[in-house]
Parts: C-alpha cells; sequence; structure tokens
C-alpha cells in the first residue's frame, strides 16, 4: 500500500488540471490540425447513419467537461435530431474524472456495459466515438459486452499501449524525469495494474514477458496470452468501419504510432507496421479480417496530442455517421 500511495502522490503531481492527457481543449479552431488521409484500403462508405452515437472520453477528463458538451454540439449539428450519449464511470463530473486515472480498467468496461444496455435508443445499435484511451474501452467494450456497434472511431488511442510516460517539458527537467523512472519501476506490481488506469495498457515490447505476466487489461483486449476468445473475435470483426486517427506530433501517447496497432521492435526501436505485428500476422482478436475486408481507414492529424479541429471532427463525423464527404 505505501507503493501505491506514492504513487498516487507522484501522479497526481504529474498531471496538473492544465495538462490532462485526454481532456478534449475547448480552444479548438480551424487551424489547428491539417487534414490528411493514409493507408485507406479498399474504402466503403456507410450507407446509412447509424441510430445513435456514444462517446468515451479520455485520461483526465470527465463525461460532462466542456470539451465533451461541445463535441456533442458539433456532432448535434452535423446529425440534426441524432441520439448522442456521453459515457461515465461516475454520474459525479469530478468522481468521473478521478476514475479515469484510479481504478480497474475491467470493472469500468463491464459498469459502462451494463449502462448502455439499459439504454432503450441503443438497443438497435450505435456508432462510437473514443477519445484517447476513451478509444482502447470502447474496443474492449466491443469484444466484451452483447451490444451492436457499426462504426468504431479512436481519436490518439493506445491500442498497443504506452512503453513511456508523457515526454518531460522541459525535457531536462530532472525533477520530471526521476518521477517518470519511478512510476516505470512500479508498473507491473498488482495493486498497479489493478488500480492505476493507464498502467493497465502499458506495454514495452523490450518487457515483453512482464507484460503478458502481470498486465490487468491490455494483454487480455488484444488476445495476447494465447487463450483464444472466438466470441471476442467474432464481436470486433462484426464492427463495419474501424477509424483510426494519429496525431503526429503526439509525445503524451509514446509510440504515437500506437494508435494505428503499431509497435516499436524490441531490439531497434524502428517503428514496425500494422502487418509485421504479432497481433495482426496471428489475428488474434480479428484486425487482420477487418483489414482485408478494406473496413480499417487512417487518419493522420499534425497536432500533439488531442488537439484538432472543428472542422477535422465534423468532417469525420459527416463522412461515416451521415454517408457523405464534407
Amino acid at each position: 500500500m505505501q507503493i501505491l500511495r506514492q504513487l498516487v502522490v507522484a501522479l497526481a503531481a504529474m498531471f496538473p488540471a492544465d495538462f490532462l492527457l485526454g481532456r478534449i481543449p475547448t480552444d479548438t479552431t480551424d487551424d489547428l490540425a491539417k487534414i490528411g488521409l493514409i493507408g485507406t484500403k479498399n474504402a466503403v462508405k456507410p450507407e446509412i447513419s447509424p441510430p445513435a452515437i456514444v462517446l468515451w472520453h479520455g485520461l483526465g477528463d470527465h463525461y460532462d467537461s466542456d470539451g465533451m458538451t461541445h463535441v456533442i454540439e458539433l456532432i448535434s449539428q452535423i446529425l440534426p435530431g441524432a441520439f448522442i450519449h456521453s459515457i461515465y464511470v461516475d454520474s459525479n463530473p469530478s468522481l468521473d474524472e478521478r476514475k479515469s486515472l484510479f481504478g480497474n480498467a475491467n470493472a469500468e468496461v463491464d459498469l459502462v456495459c451494463e449502462q448502455l444496455k439499459n439504454i432503450t435508443e441503443l438497443s438497435h445499435g450505435f456508432g462510437a466515438i473514443g477519445f484517447s484511451q476513451g478509444g482502447l474501452f470502447l474496443r474492449a467494450l466491443i469484444e466484451r459486452c452483447l451490444v451492436s456497434v457499426s462504426t468504431l472511431i479512436t481519436f490518439g488511442s493506445p491500442h498497443m499501449g504506452v512503453l513511456e510516460l508523457p515526454v518531460c517539458q522541459p525535457k531536462d527537467d530532472w525533477i520530471c524525469k526521476q518521477r517518470n523512472e519511478f512510476l516505470k519501476r512500479q508498473v507491473w506490481q498488482d495493486s498497479v495494474q489493478k488500480q492505476i488506469v493507464p498502467a493497465q495498457y502499458f506495454r514495452d515490447t523490450k518487457e515483453y514477458g512482464k507484460y503478458l505476466e502481470h498486465s490487468n487489461f491490455l494483454a487480455d483486449i488484444n488476445n495476447e496470452r494465447g487463450i483464444s476468445d472466438s466470441k471476442a473475435k467474432e464481436r470486433f470483426e462484426s464492427l463495419q468501419k474501424l477509424v483510426l486517427i494519429q496525431f503526429d506530433e503526439d509525445t503524451t501517447l509514446v509510440p504515437r504510432e500506437s494508435a494505428f496497432f503499431q509497435e516499436r521492435h524490441p531490439n531497434t526501436g524502428k517503428v514496425l507496421p500494422i502487418s509485421a505485428t504479432r497481433v495482426f500476422k496471428e489475428n488474434l482478436f480479428g484486425l487482420r479480417t477487418l483489414y482485408e475486408q478494406g473496413k480499417i481507414e487512417f487518419h493522420r492529424v499534425e497536432d500533439e496530442h488531442m488537439r484538432f479541429s472543428d472542422e477535422f471532427l465534423t468532417t469525420i463525423v459527416a463522412q461515416y455517421f451521415a454517408g457523405q464527404n464534407t
């Protein structure tokens, strides 16, 4: 418990109110991002709009924040009359924000599963948008929960985990560097894995054995332990469209290419293409199936983590949920 208390104090100091990992800034303007599209394979436009859209916020944010409210307003302008639900782990915004950092990711996904199953407007299926870790949690939800999701869009999500904590600013901040090293040394502790949310998707390919042994969340979501879950794979493969968005100047998500299901080679540190990863080659949870069916699209934003313009968001929403480009 002493280690856990020290870790909580360190994390609290590390994430001040003006630097939250998954929080959507409310000062987005059209010049914040440049829109790019790469790697689209046999793109297929959706024929109809989904009956509803579900959102899951990121680390250090909450379901009713100014940023999330702004996103809902923008989507409502593109899809008038659409039912939009912002996921919460706690209806108290302050506690919801805290639980995005402290808690058991498995329990939170289970809780949200029950939440969504009890919303009548979602009973016929929905589209989903996840911001930062919210995108990873939505993927877990699709694999584990009996809900029908047509399209999943993830913004800067750690699908292949993180192997570093956010880069210290300035880079020569000795205290920050020492804090980061302390946190990384404790990451495989059982108490940390079950109570510190970002630790549960920590994945260093240089310590792959420890990851497989101790990971409380991501190793199961990626089906990397060799215990096949055919139902989870079938549910993920039922997606009609998977849209992955990477931030090219991201220093929060390390490696940034995790948003594209890419990883670093354990020896060279070189970023491997999606097709060279084990999860793809062995089709552990259905990723290769979606790719070969032309259901995955890759977008890039030339900016920092979670920095995107209103124009970019509305373009994405219109393209994938309204069935048209803007």
